[in-house]
């Protein structure tokens, strides 16, 4: 009897924790964000605001903007609408797509999961809230 209490407590636990993750994403839906991708060096300015997204890097040289498209409270899509700047010449793919899963918070800041159109797998960047 202990045994099945344990376990419900546990699964109670873990329903719980999600539903309260779930409710945290909403408060980084729009907004200003620091970016710190540490696979490719470069910290992006990205800036939410209704459906858009717009990026700047100074490493890049670059502004783009995305319209993002929220699949649930903590998952959104990207995809490339405008290249504003790019003093580099980066060839933006037209049809660029980027995924992002907010799978943990932590006050003003957040990990996401991410994957994209041009690259294979998934991989972490940490986001914090500056606005």
């Amino acid at each position: 009897m202990q045994k099945k209490i344990i376990i419900l407590v546990f699964v109670m636990g873990s329903f719980i924790t999600a539903v309260a993750q779930s409710t945290d994403c909403f408060k980084f839906k729009e907004g200003k964000f620091r970016i710190a991708d540490t696979r490719a060096g470069v910290v992006t300015i990205a800036e939410r605001r209704g459906g858009y997204q717009t990026e700047s890097s100074e490493t890049l040289k670059a502004v783009v903007r995305f319209k993002i498209t929220w699949q649930d409270n903590c998952s959104y899509t990207l995809k490339l609408d405008k290249v504003i700047r790019n003093e580099n010449k980066i060839d933006f793919p037209s049809n660029l797509e980027i995924h992002a899963k907010i799978i943990t918070t932590a006050g003003k800041s957040y990990t996401q999961q991410t994957s994209s159109s041009l690259t294979n797998g998934t991989y972490n960047v940490e986001v914090i809230k500056i606005d």
